[in-house]
C-alpha cells in the first residue's frame, strides 16, 4: 500500500497530524520509507534501490513465519530458514545503497508541503516523499491448550508449504466449521486425514501433525498488522 502526500487509513501505522511534526528538522529525506522488512518489503526496497532511489526499510523484527524452521515452495530457496532469507535480502538492499534499520513505526503524518514523516518507537522521525506499507499479516490463533507452543512445528497452517514434510503420517484438521471439511479434503492429497477436531479440545500431548482450518486455510485468522 502506497501512501502519498495525504495520510491514508490503515491498521499500522497510525495516521495523525500533530502540529509539532511540521516544525521538526529531519537530517535525511528519503524518496521512500518501507515499513515492514519481510520478503515483500525487501523485494520492493531492492527494486527501488536499484532504481537509484533513496530507500530506508524500517522493520520491527517479528516476521509472521519466525516459528517455522524452513520455508518451502520458493524457487531456488526451498528449505532455507526464513531468517536466512531475510538476512540475505537485507544484504542485497544494502549493497545498492539502501538503508535497513530496526524499529516500529507508530505514526505517519504530513511533513512540509508534500512529504510524510514516519514516527518511530524510539522517538526518532524519518522524512520521506512516499511511504510503502508492507507489514503483512499476523496469525490470531484459536484458544486451544498446547497449540501456541507447537505452531509451525507440528501444528501447520498451510499444507502446500509444509505438507510434503509430513506426508504419509496421520494427519488431522483442527476446526469445526464447514470450511474445515473442505480443508480436510485438500489435506487428503498428502494423507487421508481423521475427522476434524472440535476447536475446543486441547491438543494431545503427542499429537500427530495437525493442519489448521481457519481463514484462508490457516490455523488461526490472519489479520493485517
Amino acid at each position: 500500500m502506497f501512501l502519498g502526500d495525504s495520510p491514508a487509513g490503515g491498521h499500522a501505522p497510525d495516521m495523525t497530524t500533530p502540529d509539532t511534526v511540521h516544525t521538526t528538522t529531519h537530517t535525511t529525506t528519503y524518496d521512500i520509507v518501507v515499513i515492514g522488512g519481510g520478503a515483500a518489503g525487501l523485494s520492493a526496497a531492492l527494486v527501488l534501490a536499484r532504481a537509484r532511489r533513496r530507500v530506508l526499510v524500517l522493520d520491527e523484527g517479528n516476521p509472521r513465519n519466525a516459528p517455522a524452521a524452513h520455508l518451502h515452495g520458493y524457487l531456488s530457496r526451498d528449505g532455507m530458514p526464513p531468517a536466512d532469507l531475510l538476512a540475505r535480502g537485507r544484504d542485497e538492499v544494502r549493497s545498492y545503497g539502501g538503508v535497513v534499520r530496526t524499529g516500529r513505526a507508530t505514526q505517519v503524518v504530513p511533513f512540509g508541503v508534500a512529504g510524510l514523516s514516519v514516527l518511530v518507537d524510539d522517538g526518532s522521525r524519518l522524512a520521506a516523499r512516499r511511504v510503502l506499507v508492507t507489514t503483512g499479516l499476523r496469525d490470531e490463533l484459536p484458544a486451544v491448550a498446547g497449540l501456541t507452543d507447537r505452531w509451525a512445528r507440528d501444528v501447520l497452517h498451510c499444507p502446500y508449504c509444509h505438507g510434503h514434510e509430513v506426508r504419509d503420517q496421520r494427519l488431522g484438521v483442527l476446526g469445526g466449521t464447514p470450511e474445515s471439511v473442505r480443508y480436510a479434503l485438500i489435506v487428503r492429497q498428502w494423507q487421508r486425514p481423521r475427522l476434524p477436531h472440535p476447536t475446543g479440545d486441547p491438543v494431545p500431548r503427542r499429537p500427530h501433525p495437525v493442519a489448521g482450518a481457519g481463514h484462508r486455510g490457516g490455523g488461526g485468522r490472519p489479520r493485517r498488522s
